[in-house]
Parts: structure tokens; sequence; C-alpha cells
């Protein structure tokens, strides 16, 4: 697909559709959002909103009927926390499993957000592939309900989608970036320690935490890495998308202190608490990316230096929101 194209965002008013939405707006292409939420004031004029569910009949029809060339899926249920049941298998599987078979029908080109969690406990502190998710030497597979919707997705699309649909499905580590706050908890870790550490000084970790590492990717390094497999014909399949390296919470937390006594001159106060999840919590997460690197050789990838320069950029915007 080149420039000029249509393309379908759900999920368009989330934090990664957001920055979605606005990555296909600048590189040419005309973007419809749908999303339950309205339209961002700020994003607004860059495409055209339209407010409702991914899988309304008539968006379906839409999609099936050839009108966009590419789709890209954000919807969905990201709370973790949420409880198994019909409301998160319709919305995370059988829902996105409709809007294939639309794509499919249509000749529209699919990618769609799929989740790190997949892989619930590694049992080696080492990045691990796409073909490990059911593989428990490497992994325990999901942790929670969530997870295994996300795992469900997957396995579904390699099933039924083998051929005659150019899909991709990306395993999201932990993204992070501007406009992350209406994430609430579900935020990455990286950057509610960012703004407490602006906001009060006084930053709250899990006392069997600090030894914890995870992946994290900025939210423009994922966007540029859609536009690219939206523009480029790859194999279908369900491809990790991470820094391919993880940071650990001891280290969030020195840079937390850094920020934090370099723009105030105090130390930061941290506050160890008891974790209530640990049973369901992953302590590592790290994504080899050896398969997304053979598939798109020139895509933006993420220097280990690359994320502490964005943490600091974030205390920044975090502290100018304080301090105005």
């Amino acid at each position: 697909m080149s420039p000029g194209g249509d393309v379908l965002v759900t999920g368009g008013a989330g934090f990664i559709g957001r920055h979605t939405t606005l990555a296909f707006h600048r590189a040419g292409y005309r973007v419809t959002a749908v999303d339950l939420r309205p339209a961002p004031e700020h994003l607004a004029h860059m495409g055209r909103w339209q407010r409702g569910d991914f899988t309304a009949p008539a968006l379906l029809a839409d999609i099936a009927a050839g009108r966009y060339e590419t789709v890209v899926h954000q919807a969905g249920i990201s709370d973790t926390r949420v409880p198994a049941g019909s409301e998160l298998t319709e919305t995370n599987t059988l829902g996105p499993l409709r809007l294939a078979d639309a794509c499919h029908t249509g000749g529209a080109r699919l990618i769609y957000a799929s989740s790190h969690s997949v892989y619930g406990t590694l049992h080696q502190r080492t990045p691990i592939a796409e073909d490990a998710d059911t593989n428990h030497t490497r992994c325990s597979g999901p942790l929670n309900p969530y997870a295994a919707s996300k795992l469900a997705l997957d396995c579904q699309m390699r099933a039924r989608h083998g051929t005659g649909l150019h899909w991709v499905g990306l395993r999201y580590t932990n993204v992070f970036g501007p406009d992350e706050a209406d994430k609430g908890p579900m935020a990455s870790i990286l950057s509610q320690l960012l703004r407490q550490a602006a906001h009060t000084g006084h930053i709250r970790v899990f006392d069997d935490s600090l030894a914890a590492a995870r992946d994290y990717i900025p939210v423009e390094i994922v966007t540029a890495t859609i536009v690219q497999l939206a523009e480029q014909v790859v194999p279908a399949a369900v491809y990790n998308l991470g820094a391919g390296f993880a940071v650990s919470f001891a280290t969030l937390t020195q840079w937390c202190a850094r920020l934090h006594r370099e723009t105030s001159g105090r130390p930061l106060l941290v506050e160890l608490v008891p974790n209530p999840l640990a049973a369901a919590y992953q302590y590592f997460t790290c994504a080899d990316m050896t398969a997304l690197d053979k598939t798109l050789p020139d895509r933006p990838t993420v220097p280990p230096l690359s994320v502490e320069t964005r943490a600091a950029e974030l205390f920044k915007i975090f502290h100018s929101r304080v301090t105005v």
C-alpha cells in the first residue's frame, strides 16, 4: 500500500490508537478511526472519526466490500485484571476473528494488537521467540484471562488464515510515551514511576520487584513499524514487537531519583510495598526480535540509551504539568 490509501484504525481514541492514527495521517494516508469514545480534540481533523463498536455490522460490511486497504486493530479490553467471561472473549478473541473474516473477504491487510503477556512467566531470563508461546519449558503461558484471550486470538489466526489473508499480529511489550495517562494502572510501569517522581517526589515499588526487568518500547517506534508493515508484503504471522532488551526496576528507580534530584535538588523517597499480585506478575519480559528483524531489516529499532533518553523527556513533560 502506498501513501494516499484508505486505512481503518480501530480503538483510535486509545493510547496506541491515537498515535497510530497520527502516524498514518502524517504519512499521507486517508484515515478512518473508530472507537466507542469520542475523537480526541487534537486529532479530530486528522481523519474521519466514527463512534461505535469495531464489530458493528455496517463497519464489517464496509471492510468486506473493499473500502479499506489496511485495517489496524487496536481496540479491545486491555485491563489485565478483568475476569474471564463472555465480554472478554467476544471483545478480544471472537470479535477480532470476525474482523479478520471481513478483511479476508474485502482484500484488506490486517495488522492487529496482541500482547507479550501471552508468555506469562519466562523460566529463563532470556528473550523469548514467538514459537515458544506454548512451550512450557520456556514459559508458563498466560497468567490472567486477558493474556489468555490474546493467545487464543493468535492461535486461531494461525489456524484459520494460513493463506488468503495478509495479516500480522504484533505482540507488544511495554509500550510507553506521551499521552498515556488515561490508561491508569494499565500504563507502563516506566510511565507510572516517572509520573509519581515528577508529581510528588515519592514512588511506590513492589518490594519483590527491584530485580524484575521489562522490555520497554516507545510508542513512536511501534507506530512507525505498523506503517512499514502496511507498505510491505510480509509473511502472515505473529511477531514480537519490543526493544529486545530488558531494563530492571532498580534501574528505573535510579533514573527517577536522578531526574528528581536534578529538578528539585531533593532526594527521591522510595517506598517498598507488598505485591498483592505476585502469582500473576510478570517479573521478566524480553522479546526475541529475530523474526521481525528478518522480515523488516530496515525497521526502526530501540538503542538501549534511547529508552533512558525518552524516559527523561517524559519526566520533563510530567514535571512541566505540575509546575505550570
